[in-house]
């Protein structure tokens, strides 16, 4: 069991962690404890928010592939528990130390019952999603995106509870990324050559693709705020249509590159946060970048 834990743990992290790499592994644990220490420094103001450090292992499980491979076990469920408890240990010491016993017979229980629940297939939710762009599909199968968005929604109810806004400004960040992912995604140079549209109105196109798209998204999130009288912050979804047109022009700017366009977006987004929009006023310069390299590649 634990040579099966032991390549459990390098496959989820096998992006952050390659082979033999001691230092990383240590890395990563590190981070767990450092973060779980200031979490029991600070417990008194962050104890409504510890759910949300288990809801991560419930997202993994829920995007896992390889739960069939490890069913050749009889005792599977157990590696998967045992899997679980692991990650999340530091949190649970947290739990532990404070004497929050029923905290964490509920957690454990809930991990139970999700290891033991039936796999859902994805593949019979039919997204009502405007098909111009097929990466809208595309992902939210993929990245198995919609197990998000009730987690997001629960987060609301918390946030509203404790009337901690920044947490609700949070659940709008983590939204607005939901619905960049798709324009993240590449069509092919020779799909964009054979489009009969011009630069300007392809582009036209994939923007009402994703507010259409991103109205499916937001409607259940505006409805949740209504049901829970925050009227006033409706006005924030405006927010949460604008960033996924951004990333659209960036995508067509660095098209070659996904790299520069991830690092541009981050950047963007992160000084548009602290700088209050300022830099949105570039947009139009964006725009007519966007526009020539869309021509540039239908040319070449």
């Amino acid at each position: 069991m634990r040579t099966i834990l032991h390549y459990l743990f390098l496959v989820r992290f096998r992006k952050l962690v390659s082979k033999d790499d001691n230092l990383a592994v240590f890395l990563i644990i590190a981070v767990h404890f450092v973060s779980a220490f200031l979490i029991y420094k600070n417990f008194e103001k962050f104890r409504s928010y510890v759910p949300l450090l288990f809801l991560e292992i419930v997202v993994y499980h829920l995007q896992r592939l390889d739960v069939e491979l490890l069913k050749m076990k009889k005792n599977y469920k157990l590696i998967l528990f045992i899997e679980y408890l692991i990650y999340s240990s530091p949190f649970y010491l947290v739990l532990l130390l404070k004497n929050e016993f029923i905290f964490i017979a509920a957690i454990i229980l809930f991990k139970i019952l999700l290891i033991n629940a039936p796999k859902f297939n994805l593949k019979i939710i039919k997204y009502p999603f405007d098909t111009f762009n097929i990466y809208w599909h595309i992902s939210f199968r993929k990245y198995k995106l919609i197990y998000i968005l009730p987690i997001l929604i629960t987060i609301i109810f918390m946030a509203v509870n404790s009337k901690n806004q920044n947490l609700l400004y949070a659940v709008f960040l983590g939204l607005s990324l939901i619905t960049c992912v798709p324009s993240f995604e590449r069509e092919t140079t020779e799909e964009i050559k054979q489009n009969p549209f011009s630069a300007e109105k392809y582009l036209s196109c994939q923007f009402k693709n994703s507010i259409i798209n991103t109205a499916y998204l937001v409607l259940p999130f505006a409805l949740t705020l209504s049901f829970l009288l925050q009227w006033e912050k409706l006005i924030f979804l405006i927010f949460i249509f604008i960033v996924p047109l951004l990333n659209l022009l960036l995508k067509y700017i660095y098209f070659n590159n996904n790299y520069l366009q991830q690092i541009f977006f981050t950047l963007f987004i992160a000084s548009s946060i602290f700088l209050f929009g300022v830099p949105l006023l570039a947009t139009p310069f964006i725009y007519k970048k966007a526009i020539k390299t869309l021509n540039e590649l239908k040319t070449c």
